[in-house]
This record gives structure tokens, C-alpha cells and sequence, in this order.
């Protein structure tokens, strides 16, 4: 019963230092190109900590597991926003000085109203899959267009950033090794984070509930601590509302191709309105005040514990 064990906290150290490389070359993107980081917080790197989502959930369909597929997503986004979001933010509140945080935050609510909308049909297949694939479509045409208008900007407004070739391989290599080594570290913490929950005795429901999701959140919950003590907490905002936008488009949509996604009444009564709050708090008053606040937070990080408890109580 040892090697689970060891292989849990190998997949910590790989996650940890994975985290680390990948902030570094996040960071170095956003200075060479001049673009905001909570943009490519928002593009690259969310797209990135989202793959171990995505994996999971779509093994999950293919394996009929097509409750925990969509469980995993909803899940995962309600992880990132309380605990994640929470805690950092808790610990040191973040500046927004970016018109990217307010468009993509509304965009990430718009994108939840139409999924609890969506849900309330039963379940995902067919023309609702093709709606959240357009949705992706969406976004990714925002955040091309977005990307374009900041280029011009920075134009206009920054000094061109000189870097050496050999720079450039070297912060290019932190990014893609950063990448990998979250995603094995992911992997190894989910499998032998449920094997040990088992060998404890803990119900399957809890396990898919709150263990999965919580693991497949990792990737951001590393980026957002390695983001808050270099200072980058633009980066782990952009990050979270991407990975949040992206497991309703991407992880739904893709684990959808495979089987029907059945919609559990708890989903659309609980678990989406949960999830639309958790980032309504978070969005809606930094929007007008251009900042999170250690208040704001702690009702975000509040409202986290209330949920995780209420599954505890209730399965």
C-alpha cells in the first residue's frame, strides 16, 4: 500500500515544479508580445491547465462514466472559482487593470446561464453539442480578435522587447516542460488520490464529486500560487476565467461526442447555480471597483466550503 503513496507525492513534486516552469514562460509571452496577462492567462495558459479536465472527462464517456464526465466539468469550475480564486485572493488581492477581465468574465456568466439552460433539457447530445461547440467557436474568435486590437496597442503604446534567440528556446522549453510535467503530476495525483480514498473507505460519490475535480483543478491551482508569489495575479485571474469558459465549452463539448450526457436534477438545482453565484461574486463587483477585495474572497472561499459540505452531508 506504500507505492500509492509514493507516486501521489511524486505527482506533487512534478506538479509543483511543473507550475513553477509554466508561469515563467507565461509571463515571458506576455512581455514579448505586449498583450495583458490576463489575456494569456486566458488563451494559453488556461488552455493548457484545462487538458487534464478534458482527458478525464472524455475517458470518463468513453467508459460510459457519462455522469462523471459532466460532473468533472461543473465540478472543476466551482473548484476553481471557490477554492482556487478564493484562497489566492484571499491571500493577496489582485489589481485589474485589464478591459480583458471585464469581457471575459461576463462572457464566462453568459456561458453558464447557457448551460444551465441547456442542461434543463435532460441531457447534452445532439443540437445542445453543437451549441457548445459553437460557444467554443465563440470564443475563440473573441479571443483572436482580442488578441489583434491589444497587438495594435502595444504598437502604439510599448517599446518593441528585444530577446535573444537562445532566450527564446529556453522560455519556450519552460512553457512546453511546465505543461507536461503539471499534466503527469495531475494524472498521478487523480489515480492514486482515488486509490488511497478507497483503501479509506470513501464513497464513490464523494470521490467523483469533489476528489476528481479537485485534481483535475490542480494545474490552475498551482498556476494561480506560482502566479501570486512571483506577483502575476492578473495571470491566474485570466487562467481561471478561461479554464472556467473552457470546461463548459471544450470539456462538455468534447466528452458529449462520445455518449449522451444524462443531467442529474442536482446539476441544474445545485451544482450550475452554485457555480453562476461563486462567479457572479467574483466578476460583477471587481468589475466596478477594478480590483477583488480580501471580503469578496472570503465569500467566494465561504461559499466553496458550504457546497463541499452539503455533498459530504448528503451522499
Amino acid at each position: 500500500m506504500l507505492v500509492p503513496y509514493f507516486l501521489f507525492f511524486a505527482g506533487l513534486i512534478f506538479i509543483i515544479k511543473g507550475g513553477d516552469l509554466f508561469v515563467d514562460g507565461a509571463t515571458w509571452m506576455a512581455k514579448v508580445t505586449g498583450l495583458p496577462e490576463v489575456l494569456i492567462g486566458a488563451t494559453i495558459v488556461s488552455l493548457a491547465t484545462t487538458l487534464p479536465e478534458t482527458t478525464v472527462s472524455a475517458i470518463s464517456a468513453i467508459q460510459n462514466e457519462s455522469g462523471m464526465a459532466l460532473g468533472n466539468a461543473i465540478g472543476s469550475i466551482i473548484c476553481n472559482t471557490g477554492l482556487i480564486l478564493g484562497l489566492s485572493n484571499f491571500i493577496k488581492p489582485s489589481k485589474i487593470n485589464s478591459k480583458s477581465f471585464c469581457s471575459k468574465g461576463i462572457l464566462l456568466l453568459v456561458y453558464l446561464i447557457f448551460l444551465l439552460l441547456i442542461c434543463s433539457k435532460g441531457s447534452i447530445q445532439g443540437t445542445s453539442s453543437l451549441i457548445i461547440f459553437a460557444l467554443l467557436i465563440l470564443y475563440i474568435i473573441f479571443n483572436i480578435k482580442e488578441t489583434y486590437t491589444n497587438k495594435n496597442c502595444s504598437k502604439e503604446k510599448t517599446k518593441s522587447t528585444f530577446f535573444t534567440k537562445k532566450e527564446a528556446i529556453e522560455q519556450i522549453t519552460s512553457f512546453i516542460l511546465g505543461a507536461v510535467f503539471v499534466l503527469i503530476g495531475a494524472n498521478l495525483l487523480v489515480d492514486y488520490g482515488v486509490v488511497i480514498a478507497r483503501y479509506w473507505g470513501v464513497p464513490s460519490a464523494i470521490i467523483s464529486l469533489t476528489l476528481i475535480s479537485l485534481g483535475t483543478s490542480l494545474p490552475e491551482f498551482i498556476t494561480a500560487i506560482s502566479a501570486l508569489i512571483k506577483g502575476h495575479t492578473a495571470l491566474s485571474l485570466g487562467n481561471i476565467l478561461g479554464a472556467n469558459i473552457l470546461n463548459i465549452t471544450l470539456v462538455i463539448g468534447v466528452s458529449s461526442l462520445f455518449n449522451p450526457l444524462p443531467i442529474d436534477p442536482q446539476t441544474i438545482t445545485i451544482d450550475i447555480p452554485v457555480a453562476l453565484i461563486l462567479n457572479t461574486i467574483l466578476v460583477i463587483p471587481s468589475i466596478f471597483t477594478k480590483k477583488t477585495t480580501r471580503s469578496q474572497a472570503a465569500c467566494i472561499l465561504l461559499g466553496y466550503l458550504i457546497y463541499v459540505g452539503f455533498l459530504f452531508v448528503f451522499h
